[in-house]
């Protein structure tokens, strides 16, 4: 069977999975039949030819370059890229200071390369990715404190809650990077345009351009033997791309870029005092939307929530955290956080769930989320995937089900919560957790302005306009996300040209071929070059857990090429016969993740692009996708190849 008609199978099993596999489910007096008839007609109403096309990619428009502006820079904190750079040159260059480029600077420091050697270059005026950029009212993380943010065991740090804040999961980024001497090491506001592999000197050439508040750009060439690409999966924001935002004469903003001066109180305080006389539309329902919604809803005259595709709202049960009961049930041994995110990931089964189930939240009751973090226990060809779409519709829609009737029970207009209720499986958009969303719509100051999965007709001078009604407002929040997290190459992650050996660029040989990579860390044809995933590796929810997985892989490699260099200069790279193979391999573990195929429209599956994709791509796809037995068996596999000590299908060439 090949590929396409394996996805075509799925999307169709997406579309109408079997009454006898909802039933087995344990929900009884449900037409399993007309809830997977709704799924199709849901979807439907939500494709789009433009796919992912159909969004404003603001980083890359000059009309649109304003909403990007960093409101949180301090111009006297940023330092002077020339003084940075004192020789051009640096040994290690890290893209990103999100907590990805953190982790990646934390463990080659653990493995014994000097602070004072590393440079981390940003757009943001500070650490933290998207958590610096990300300071909307109510911004927290959606995976429980305590296994979400990394180095507590090393830190010694307690989260005050279940559900970390914004800020401080923001301090704690700087604590981090003051604990392992990285603070001095970041270079912000800064831009790498160009990259070009050098063979002769086996270095990096890399054009840097530094934009400082109020000063012309910088241009500055350096020289580096190592690199890596940490550009984390959120942090270029994106508009809808209807008619008439620069029509608009009111105030606009994107979430990401939040505008305290207008709203009124802090990334501290969400007291938005300056929102009570405004008329206030929310463009968006996603995981921001989801958070901020409640605090715009408190303090404005009037709230219009605009909504393409509502997302399923489950319980947070958010509450502070005893540390005496940290001290007990939590923290109980060394390496305790990493047997908990073992744990966590144990539960993203189809097969036994493990008997304990340390973390307990609304993640690891939801199974079904295997579609997209990859199952131990799932299909192993494609002939098996009908199959075993039933199972996972026979296991999602009774959670689906009960979330559905969650928004009934809570929303009091029958109407209102019919509109808030999300008809698609679990695993076609990032699930949400809140519990005070939904009764948001309960007010009388909050109007829901639902789409019918269509968007906004456009925006006015005044107003916005959907289905032909108009409705005046003061200010428009975007909370409209960012570039889809899997769309391009590392290249386009950083907005940077990276042309690798033989004057290969990685856009176009990603676009063409696919990643051509061992372990998702190296990639044949860019040396001494580390990658950061997930493509041919592997996710989890806990997103920096898989990148700090992957900084420890390429410490490893980075530490053991240069014993083997024995001090000469040197380039690192996977061998195109083990890039091959490990293509095969992601091929032959793929067949749990083609349940993404038949879901509605959203980032996950490129808008729907990937369905649409002819027989050619959607076979490199496979190739170039997730590891689909999940996190801790791909662990397993690059854990065993560093245990074996031979570097098997790396060569280190002097």
């Amino acid at each position: 069977m090949s590929v396409q008609s394996s996805l075509a199978m799925a999307a169709e099993a997406n579309n109408m999975a079997s009454d006898e596999a909802y039933h087995d489910g344990g929900v009884s007096g449900v037409d399993a039949l007309q809830v997977e008839k709704r799924y199709g007609e849901e979807r439907a109403k939500r494709l789009r030819d433009d796919t992912n096309d159909q969004f404003i990619e603001i980083s890359l428009s000059e009309k649109f370059k304003h909403f990007q502006k960093d409101p949180w820079a301090n111009p006297a904190m940023i330092k002077d890229i020339r003084a940075m750079f004192p020789n051009n040159h640096c040994q290690l260059l890290i893209l990103g200071a999100g907590w990805g480029g953190l982790l990646y600077a934390v463990r080659m420091v653990q493995a014994g390369i000097n602070p004072a050697d590393i440079r981390i270059v940003d757009t943001a005026g500070g650490f933290g990715g998207t958590w610096y950029w990300n300071r909307y009212p109510g911004l927290m993380c959606d995976i429980e404190s305590y296994s979400y943010i990394p180095l507590l065991e090393e830190t010694g740090y307690v989260p005050k809650h279940r559900y970390a804040s914004g800020e401080e999961i923001r301090n704690q980024a700087n604590l981090v990077a003051k604990k392992w001497g990285i603070a001095e090491s970041a270079v912000f506001q800064t831009k790498a345009e160009k990259m070009v592999w050098d063979e002769a000197s086996k270095e990096w050439r890399v054009e840097l351009v530094q934009q400082r508040e109020g000063e012309a750009p910088q241009v500055l060439s350096i020289r580096t033997p190592f690199a890596a690409t940490v550009n984390g999966p959120i942090h270029w924001p994106k508009l809808p791309g209807f008619p008439g935002i620069l029509d608009y004469e009111g105030k606009t903003f994107h979430s990401s870029r939040w505008d305290y001066a207008l709203t009124g109180g802090s990334p501290e305080d969400p007291s938005l005092t300056k929102l009570q006389d405004k008329r206030v539309a929310v463009v968006g329902t996603g995981a921001s939307a989801v958070q901020l919604i409640p605090h715009v809803a408190q303090w404005s005259k009037h709230l219009y929530v605009v909504q393409r595709t509502p997302s399923a709202i489950d319980r947070r049960d958010q509450r502070e955290t005893d540390k005496e009961w940290f001290r007990k049930e939590v923290a109980t041994s060394a390496g305790w956080q990493r047997e908990r995110l073992r744990n966590f990931h144990q539960h993203f089964t189809t097969g036994k769930q493990p008997q304990s189930n340390l973390i307990n939240d609304e993640w690891t009751h939801a199974p079904a989320m295997v579609a997209i973090s990859g199952n131990p226990v799932g299909p192993k060809s494609m002939e098996e995937l009908p199959a075993y779409m039933k199972l996972l519709h026979s296991i999602d829609l009774p959670r689906q089900d009960r979330i559905r009737a969650r928004a009934e029970d809570i929303v009091k207009d029958p109407s209102v919560a019919r509109k808030l209720q999300a008809w698609y499986p679990s695993w076609c958009k990032r699930p949400c957790f809140h519990d005070d969303y939904l009764p948001t719509f309960n007010r009388d100051n909050v109007t829901l302005l639902d789409t019918n999965g269509k968007g906004p007709h456009r925006i006015t001078a005044e107003s916005i306009v959907v289905d032909d009604q108009s409705y005046p407002v003061d200010i428009i929040i975007f909370a409209t996300g960012f570039r889809a997290p899997f769309a391009g190459s590392p290249a386009e992650k950083a907005n940077c040209t990276i042309i690798g050996r033989n004057g290969i660029s990685m856009s176009e040989a990603w676009a063409r071929d696919g990643p051509t990579t061992l372990h998702g860390t190296l990639d044949c044809n860019f040396p001494n070059l580390f990658l950061s995933g997930p493509w041919q590796a592997s996710t989890s929810p806990n997103y920096l857990f898989n990148v700090d997985e992957q900084a420890r892989h390429a410490a490893y490699i980075l530490t053991e090429a240069q014993r083997r260099a024995k001090g000469q200069a040197f380039s690192v790279q996977a061998t195109p016969t083990a890039v091959e193979d490990w293509g095969v391999q992601i091929l032959m573990h793929a067949a749990p993740m083609a349940a993404m195929a038949g879901c509605t429209p959203g980032y996950f599956n490129m808008e729907g692009a990937l369905d649409r994709a002819p027989p050619e791509v959607q076979m490199k796809l496979a190739r170039s996708g997730l590891w689909g037995s999940g996190i801790e068996d791909f662990l397993t596999h690059i854990e065993a190849w560093r245990a074996e000590g031979k570097m098997q299908g790396v060569e280190v060439e002097t």
